[in-house]
């Protein structure tokens, strides 16, 4: 199967929700000012989070245990 693609701050969001952070933690101002909804419901239709309380499913934990993708850089 083909990993799904996310973008920057779609991984950042769901790095967050993986480590039980805030999902807006790590995001510039712009990107948390006009699409942070829009990057959740991403997430949601790719079925990376799930509920009202924006929970990983076991597709979002797995996204950041595959060899392939690396978790985000924060402070670079």
């Amino acid at each position: 199967m083909k990993p799904t693609k996310l973008t920057r701050a779609q991984r950042t969001m769901l790095h967050n929700a993986v480590h039980g952070r805030p999902l807006g933690t790590s995001l510039t101002r712009n990107s948390t000012s006009h699409k942070t909804h829009s990057t959740i419901q991403a997430l949601h239709r790719a079925g990376m989070l799930a509920g009202i309380d924006h929970h990983p499913t076991e597709a979002g934990r797995a996204y950041f245990t595959t060899s392939q993708q690396k978790s985000p850089e924060f402070g670079a």
